[in-house]
């Protein structure tokens, strides 16, 4: 997704770029994501002065893993996007990036995608949940506990406490 920027600035007009990426590779080293096809880029471009705006939305599928119960669920996302660009010379590019709320670019082309690939993993949820009520797996037989009770005594105590827990329970039975 790439745009000549000299084109782009002499041209004054909105440019509409509408796109789909594969996004896989992104995925390579991530355990509990996986795309369920590309990602669809409906973008608008406009040029306002020097700066470049790039505004729309990024949508596709993913299928995670539920972070308490490891059940497959798939994902419908719709991510708004927007982020302005300023061409620079080559030498300001990395002092204008410090302190700037646009991204500076270099040179005659702007490549979107590595872009919109951020975004999208910036968007991706921490922890994803097949239901915000999910109860996880017990962590002692591993049963999905939404699916039934295993029988399973989970009261843990810390060692260093289990004294306190006997002295309780004794002044429990002498009162």
């Amino acid at each position: 997704m790439q745009l000549h920027i000299q084109e782009l600035l002499a041209r004054k007009e909105p440019v509409r770029l509408q796109e789909t990426l594969d996004v896989s590779p992104l995925f390579a080293d991530v355990r509990d994501a996986e795309p369920l096809g590309p990602m669809s880029a409906d973008l608008t471009v406009n040029v306002s002065g020097r700066l470049i705006e790039a505004t729309g939305q990024l949508t596709g599928k993913i299928r995670f893993l539920c972070s308490r119960c490891l059940a497959p669920l798939e994902e419908t996302y719709c991510i708004p996007y927007a982020e302005t660009f300023k061409p620079v010379p080559k030498d300001q590019a990395e002092q204008e990036a410090e302190e700037a709320d646009y991204v500076p670019v270099s040179g005659d082309r702007l490549e979107l995608r590595p872009y919109l690939e951020d975004e999208l993993l910036l968007n991706l949820p921490l922890a994803p949940l097949c239901d915000e009520a999910c109860r996880g797996l017990c962590p002692v037989c591993g049963q999905n506990l939404n699916e039934g009770e295993c029988g399973c005594e989970r009261e843990r105590i810390d060692p260093r406490l289990a004294a306190l827990k006997d002295w309780l329970d004794n002044g429990k039975e002498k009162g």
